[in-house]
């Protein structure tokens, strides 16, 4: 790598690290370009070269937090070929590398719900990032000791990351020390997650399984 390159990433990087920490302490819609500039020692045009908005910061958050997950999944998964313990870690880091940013990632939750804002993890700027966590998802499974068939097998991975964002949206919100709540929903939800794939084979189940999944084939083509 020449010497301009790397000074430029340098830069990049000093930036991107100034600006999230102002997020956090500061707050995001509180936190300023040109504060960003002035944080890092960065002229102000030399940070919109490397960002054109503070969208753009979020999505490289966004970004490095999946490659950090990803890493720490593909290790654990060497540990275990139980599933269910698969993705309870992947749960458990999530929060646990979320946990720096609370405060950051609750003016975040905001726009969650709506697939046209560009922070969305539903819009057409994170669809590489969402499809990425859902890979890692599908992995993990493809790979474990649980096999499962037919629609189930190909669609559990997207219902399992939306259950994934269902528990971080929770814990956002959990005051409780610890995030004690945000375990225990964590706990109760997945045995019983793993109680209805267990008997998903059932012939009876088989038949609920149906419409649910056109409902849900309904939802995702909106």
């Amino acid at each position: 790598m020449d010497l301009e390159k790397k000074k430029s990433e340098q830069t990049r990087d000093r930036i991107y690290s100034v600006a999230v920490r102002l997020f956090q302490t500061e707050g995001y819609d509180e936190t300023t370009m040109r504060q960003i500039a002035a944080e890092s020692k960065t002229a102000l045009g030399s940070t919109y070269y490397h960002f054109k908005n503070k969208e753009e910061i979020v999505l490289m958050f966004y970004k490095q937090s999946q490659k950090d997950a990803k890493t720490q999944c593909n290790k654990f998964n060497e540990s275990t070929t139980d599933f269910k313990l698969r993705l309870k870690n992947i749960l458990l880091y999530r929060l646990e590398s979320f946990s720096k940013y609370k405060k950051f990632l609750s003016v975040l939750a905001r726009n969650a719900g709506d697939p046209n804002h560009l922070l969305s993890p539903f819009s057409r700027e994170t669809k590489e990032i969402r499809e990425e966590a859902i890979g890692m998802i599908r992995d993990s499974l493809a790979t474990s000791k649980l096999k499962l068939k037919g629609e189930l097998l190909t669609l559990l991975p997207e219902l399992l990351w939306l259950y994934q964002m269902s528990i971080v949206y929770f814990w956002i919100s959990d005051n409780s020390k610890g995030s004690e709540k945000t375990k225990l929903l964590i706990s109760e939800s997945l045995d019983l997650i793993f109680k209805l794939i267990k008997i998903s084979s059932f012939p009876f189940f088989r038949n609920i399984l149906g419409p649910m999944f056109r409902i849900y084939r309904v939802v995702k083509s909106i």
